[in-house]
């Protein structure tokens, strides 16, 4: 037996949220304030006889979400607490709190869980305290939200387990206070809704533990299932319903050899059935690489693992979607229900991604299985493709989800600004192919749309018959390679800066015949210098100087057009650049 990687790290946990009974609720659709106002408080839960009370000036509601709801849940109100004043620079709310008062009486593994999504400058921490004699309150952990993203997502449900914590069960006086902390706006905020406290009934026999634990392997295991309550049956299920008295009883291991939902339960005389213990057992067909997987066919519901390593070259909130790539293909994750809880930067290699693999208007998605765990290596580079605008629409296949550098590209009958969710036309000397504003968050929006030529990186996707190409952020326009950009090294020149438009700074690239010494002089649209870079022995080849937007003086200079010259022995260029904010 091999075991590749552990799924659901918290199955404890997990198991112990799975059955439990929900016995305080609050989803803040009665009585929510109108815009702009303050809930009045203290707020009653939905369900159970409890209330949330708050210290925060200004607490809103906004609109809610479905996530973690009750059956027939609506979308209505949320709890919004908001930074509050900060015109002295510190937010009055940082460090308001709102608190969850009910009793436990009856009822232990308390387990509090909430979906949360932030504004930008919205609070950074949510930190969780309770008292057990209504007076006193110990620290239980803090929670950092500050990459959660801006939409409210299944992967954005926070969850607190007070499971063992003495003094805790069966607690008339029992209370959870929860401070927020990082706002940087007045206007930045937390928004939470759908808040459950769920319990198990004290005096049930303990829950089952399913040894090997949740997990992908590649060869058949044997299950065994314990519970630590003497003298408990147990009793399980492999078609993922939830296990009865009368389910199938357990006595020796069960042989799994294909992906099963495997799900227990344990009874005992004089004791309440424990809470349902539940683990994924994946059994996937291994590939080599996205090569060999975008080979398979696609839809048919089988689960494969890549073996190798994949590296992470964007992502953003919207169905939690990643693109990755290895050496000979790409592939974009379509990750709706937050199977993969990891937060990997862009850089990381991934090692073990599992899951199956259907299209989309013609383009190939990964829909993850299980979470991989901790990156198999961070800090990786990848070098875009060269390619045409007709290279990429002669075979969209073979560039699909792949990083591509399109050169001396132009916008087509395009002005204004940037906006979301539309096409462009781009155009290169090869053709003309849609440019997508498909990352909603990408910091070109409401930025000028560049009038002149450019080189752009970005990833390639596909709409029905259609290459598209988006670009991740400012960053990947660069300076035009053209017969000025593409010399010999060993030549002065001016090559140009990226990227442009640029926002906060760019650079700006040089090369020099020989080691010597060079100025670079930034001048405004009137022909006033503002910025000078003096370089002593500048090395021969390639030289590179970032410019941060700041006079010589270190003020920040306006939006628009900028020229800087060059000038190295007798040779002297000018290039023009645009600075947008």
């Amino acid at each position: 037996m091999k075991k590749i990687l552990l799924v659901l790290a918290v199955l404890l946990t997990l198991g112990m949220v799975h059955g439990q009974t929900l016995v305080y609720y609050w989803n803040f659709n009665t009585g929510t304030p109108a815009q702009d106002q303050t809930w009045a408080q203290p707020i009653a839960s939905t369900i159970g006889d409890a209330e949330l009370t708050y210290s925060f000036t200004e607490a809103f509601s906004f609109t809610g979400t479905t996530l973690n709801g009750i059956d027939g849940e609506v979308n209505g109100g949320s709890f919004a607490p908001r930074g509050g004043n900060g015109s002295d620079g510190n937010f009055e709310n940082n460090g308001g709190h709102f608190t969850l008062t009910f009793s436990t009486v009856g009822y232990e593994n308390i387990i509090i869980s909430y979906p949360i999504r932030r504004t930008s400058t919205g609070f950074t921490t949510q930190t969780f305290e309770y008292t057990i004699n209504g007076q006193d309150w110990i620290n239980k952990e803090t929670v950092d939200i500050s990459e959660w993203g801006t939409q409210w997502g299944p992967n954005q449900i926070l969850e607190v387990n007070f499971s063992g914590i003495t003094g805790v069960a069966n607690n008339p006086n029992f209370a959870v206070r929860v401070v927020l902390n990082g706002a940087s706006s007045a206007v930045g905020n937390n928004r939470m809704d759908n808040i459950r406290v769920t319990a198990s009934s004290q005096g049930a026999v303990a829950m089952p533990v399913f040894d090997p634990p949740a997990g992908v392997y590649t060869s058949a295991i044997d299950v065994s299932i314990t519970s630590a309550t003497d003298g408990a049956e147990i009793r399980y299920t492999t078609d993922g319903s939830d296990p009865s008295a009368s389910s199938t009883l357990y006595s020796n291991p069960i042989h799994l050899t294909a992906n099963t939902t495997l799900k227990a339960r344990a009874f005992a005389d004089g004791f309440e059935p424990s809470v349902v213990a539940s683990a994924d057992y994946f059994f996937p067909i291994v590939v080599q690489d996205i090569t060999e997987l975008r080979q398979q066919t696609e839809g048919t519901g089988a689960i494969y693992m890549i073996a190798g390593e994949v590296v992470l070259t964007f992502k953003q909130s919207f169905r939690n979607q990643k693109w990755v790539q290895d050496a000979g293909r790409g592939i974009v994750i379509d990750d709706q229900s937050g199977n993969i809880t990891t937060n990997y930067q862009i850089g990381d290699g991934i090692t073990g991604l599992t899951g199956t693999i259907s299209r989309y208007a013609n383009l190939l998605q990964f829909v993850p299985a299980s979470d991989p765990g901790a990156p198999s290596s961070t800090g990786n580079e990848v070098t875009p493709l060269n390619a045409t605008i007709s290279d990429i629409n002669a075979n969209p296949e073979l560039y699909q989800s792949r990083l591509v550098k399109i050169n001396n590209a132009h916008f087509v009958g395009a002005s204004g600004n940037f906006e979301t969710g539309k096409n462009y036309t781009m155009a290169d000397p090869t053709g003309e192919i849609v440019f997508r504003t498909a990352f909603f968050n990408a910091n070109y929006i409401d930025t000028e749309i560049p009038a002149d030529n450019f080189a752009v990186t970005g990833l390639v996707g596909q709409f029905n018959q259609n290459a598209q190409f988006t670009a991740r952020s400012l960053e990947d326009w660069g300076p035009v390679p053209n017969d000025d950009y593409v010399v010999n090294p060993m030549q002065t020149k001016l090559l140009g800066n990226y990227p442009n438009p640029f926002n906060p700074s760019t650079t700006i690239e040089f090369t020099l015949e020989n080691v010597g010494d060079a100025e670079l002089v930034i001048y405004n649209i009137k022909g006033q210098a503002v910025r000078h870079f003096n370089i002593t022995a500048a090395k021969q080849g390639i030289n590179r100087i970032t410019w941060d937007g700041c006079d010589d003086n270190g003020n920040l200079q306006a939006s628009g057009a900028y020229l800087f010259r060059l000038r190295s022995g007798r040779y002297s260029s000018t290039k023009k650049m645009i600075m947008m904010k």
